[in-house]
């Protein structure tokens, strides 16, 4: 019996050594455990950055899964308020920058590439890469120059906030690829690229468009994920990032030209506004006309149906 009893006593002691153990072992997994926080908790995300931006990759297709393809081009006015976030601020006020003024700044360091616009054709390689020198003179923005610290050799070009043409810019280019993939069998459209457009008037008072450069969507994607826009004018914390604004279609632009053997713009063949106008509402339509057409009935279907209701028909009168 005391033996029983001792044996009990040494199997208690041993198991709270165990549990006096563990629980150093327990508080230190539960630091370990990520805490949400404050911005979780109240349900503000905090603004994307660099760092922490996840940027999805544009999925590369091979020839032999799309079908079908025409490339899309729109004017975005950004006096639409469907665009309107891609405008604002018209100028930097120390907080927040608009789609511009974040693609000037880019250019002007060197961190992103920009290729000239060219009439009828886009052409993305070192022949047509826009530089930044060029660029201050082709359109007239006031600069100074010094010499680069770094390397002497070099120049560094210096622009006012004042004198980006950030608040000049009220149009974009945008091209767009529709194509029917053949592994979902579905429409779908990806931005290919966009175009600022300086709208100023000339010397007569006449107002011109000047298209800046085109900027691939692609190389594009880390600097439209890591800045917000915002969305609305009644919630100021109704943010979305500049990269899902597009890939989200959340803008609203006019078709100038689809792809087609005489590389025309709508402009070239039609001379009216009424004309323009009916043509892009032909182009929308035969565009949004081909996903409902995926899933049309084949013609000998719809006839061998027909058939088939038809002998149902003569059978139930018989009866």
């Amino acid at each position: 019996m005391k033996t029983r009893n001792l044996l009990i006593s040494l199997s208690l002691m041993i198991m709270g050594i165990s549990l006096l153990q563990a629980q150093p072992r327990s508080r230190q997994s539960l630091a370990a455990t990520p805490q949400p926080s404050r911005a979780a908790t109240t349900g503000v995300q905090p603004a994307p950055t660099m760092q922490n931006s996840i940027v999805p990759s544009a999925r590369e297709l091979s020839p032999d899964q799309i079908t079908w393809q025409r490339e899309v081009f729109r004017m975005l006015d950004l006096k639409n308020e469907k665009n309107a976030p891609l405008y604002y601020p018209p100028q930097p006020d120390g907080q927040h920058k608009n789609l511009f003024s974040l693609l000037f700044e880019e250019v002007s360091n060197g961190r992103l590439k920009v290729y000239d616009y060219l009439d009828g054709k886009e052409v993305f390689n070192d022949e047509y890469k826009v530089k930044f020198d060029e660029l201050l003179n082709r359109f007239w923005i006031p600069y100074e120059t010094k010499p680069d610290a770094k390397n002497p050799k070099d120049t560094v070009y210096i622009v006012e906030t004042a004198d980006i043409p950030s608040n000049e810019v009220t149009l974009y280019y945008i091209k767009e690829l529709w194509y029917l993939d053949k592994n979902t069998s579905s429409i779908r459209t990806r931005i290919i690229s966009f175009c600022p457009v300086l709208v100023r008037e000339d010397e007569t008072g006449e107002t011109r468009k000047y298209p800046l450069f085109w900027v691939p969507f692609d190389e594009a994607c880390s600097l439209l994920a890591a800045n917000s826009l915002r969305t609305s004018s009644y919630n100021a914390l109704d943010n979305m990032t500049v990269y899902d604004y597009f890939v989200r279609h959340q803008y609203q632009g006019d078709i100038y030209k689809v792809s087609n053997l005489l590389n025309q713009n709508i402009m070239d063949y039609c001379s009216t506004p009424e004309e323009i106008a009916a043509e892009q509402q032909r182009l929308e339509k035969e565009l949004h006309n081909m996903t409902e057409g995926l899933w049309e009935e084949p013609h000998s279907q719809v006839i061998e149906r027909e058939k088939s209701a038809r002998q149902q028909e003569k059978a139930s009168k018989k009866k």
